[in-house]
C-alpha cells in the first residue's frame, strides 16, 4: 500500500480552502497548490511528497552523495555518513555516523527537508526517521546499470534537477557505448576479488551490480552463476580466470594487497597470478552504484584490451 508523507503547512492550506466560501478563485488556487507539489515514488512503492525542492538534504549512502554532487547539489547536503568520501568536498560536511547505524538523534537535530538512502541503509533507520516526521526517499534499485539510471533520475526529480539528471544519464550511456571500440572478439574470463584468505572467498556474483559492470566492459564473469557474493575456492581454480581484478583491502594499498594475494598458497597457482594479470582498480568506482559506474566500465574495458594485446 502506498503512503504519502503529509506536512502541517500543507494540511493547513487544505483546511483553509475547506472553510472558505467556494468560489472560482479559491478552486483555482487549490489547483495551483496541488500542481506545485513534488512527488517521487521510491523503491518501496511509497510516494514521497514535498511542497518545495529540498534545501537541506542528508545523504546516508556514498552513491547518493556522489550523485547529489554530480547534479550540482553539494551546497544543500547538510549531513552524510563516514563512508561518503567523494568528492573531496564531502570532508567539510558533518557526518551522521556509519552506514548501518547512523545517529537518528543527530539527523533529527539537523532538521533536514529530506533524507535520501540507498541499498546500504537499514529498515530500522528509515522507520525511525519517518516516525520522527522526516521524509525518507529510499532508492534500493535493481543492481544493474538501468537501476543506476533510475536512482539518478529519482534524485533529479525530487531536487528539481531533472534536466541535469537526464544529461548525466545520457553522458554515462555515451561513455559505455564507446567501450564497443575496446571490447575483444573473445571475452576474457574475469574474477573480481571482493574478499580472500582465511575469512573465505567473495566476489561479484551474478546477482550483484559489479557483474553487470564486468559484462558491459566485455568480460566473462566466472561467478555469473553464483549468488550472495560467495564463491568456492575450488570453483576459482576450476575456472582459472585469465584476469583477476583486485581492489585494495580496506586500509591497505594495492601493492600490499597484491603481495598478500599472489603469495598466498591458495592463489599462487592461478594462471592470472603466474601471467601477471592481477590488476588494481578503485573499489569505490566499482561498488558504488552512481555517476562513476560508467567510468568503471570504461576502465575495465581498457584493462581487458591492454592485457589481451588487441
Amino acid at each position: 500500500m502506498k503512503t504519502r508523507l503529509q506536512f502541517p503547512l500543507f494540511a493547513l492550506v487544505l483546511l483553509a480552502f475547506v472553510v472558505l466560501p467556494i468560489s472560482g478563485r479559491g478552486s483555482q488556487e487549490q489547483e495551483i497548490s496541488h500542481s506545485s507539489l513534488i512527488t517521487v515514488q521510491d523503491s518501496r512503492g511509497n510516494e514521497i511528497t514535498l511542497e518545495a525542492y529540498p534545501q537541506r538534504i542528508i545523504s546516508l549512502s556514498p552513491n547518493i552523495t556522489e550523485t547529489l554532487f554530480a547534479l550540482g547539489l553539494g551546497d544543500v547536503i547538510i549531513g552524510r555518513t563516514d563512508y561518503c568520501d567523494y568528492p573531496s568536498e564531502t570532508a567539510s560536511i558533518p557526518s551522521m555516523g556509519d552506514l548501518l547505524s547512523p545517529s537518528i538523534e543527530k539527523i533529527v537535530s539537523m532538521e533536514p527537508d529530506i533524507v535520501i538512502i540507498s541499498n546500504l541503509g537499514q529498515l530500522q533507520t528509515i522507520e525511525a526517521l519517518e516516525y520522527a516526521g522526516i521524509p525518507v526517499l529510499s532508492l534500493d534499485e535493481e543492481e544493474t546499470m538501468d537501476g543506476t539510471y533510475r536512482i539518478i533520475a529519482a534524485i533529479g526529480t525530487i531536487t528539481g534537477k531533472t534536466a541535469e539528471s537526464q544529461q548525466l544519464i545520457a553522458d554515462m550511456k555515451s561513455q559505455i557505448a564507446s567501450v564497443s571500440q575496446l571490447t575483444q572478439s573473445e571475452r576474457p574470463t574475469v574474477y573480481y576479488v571482493a574478499g580472500f584468505g582465511e575469512w573465505g572467498d567473495f566476489t561479484a556474483t551474478g546477482d550483484t551490480f559489479l557483474h553487470d559492470i564486468i559484462t558491459l566492459a566485455g568480460g566473462d564473469n566466472i561467478a555469473a552463476d553464483a549468488i550472495n557474493w560467495s564463491f568456492q575456492l575450488e570453483l576459482l581454480h576450476a575456472h582459472d580466470p585469465q584476469i583477476i581484478i583486485l581492489p585494495p583491502l580496506w586500509g591497505s594499498t594495492f601493492d600490499e594487497t597484491k603481495y598478500q594475494f599472489v603469495n598466498h598458497p591458495s592463489y599462487a597457482p592461478l594462471s592470472a597470478v603466474k601471467n601477471g594479470a592481477v590488476v588494481p582498480i578503485d573499489s569505490n568506482i566499482m561498488e558504488r552504484q552512481g555517476p562513476r559506474s560508467a567510468e568503471a566500465v570504461v576502465k575495465l574495458a581498457e584493462i581487458f584490451h591492454t592485457l589481451l594485446g588487441e
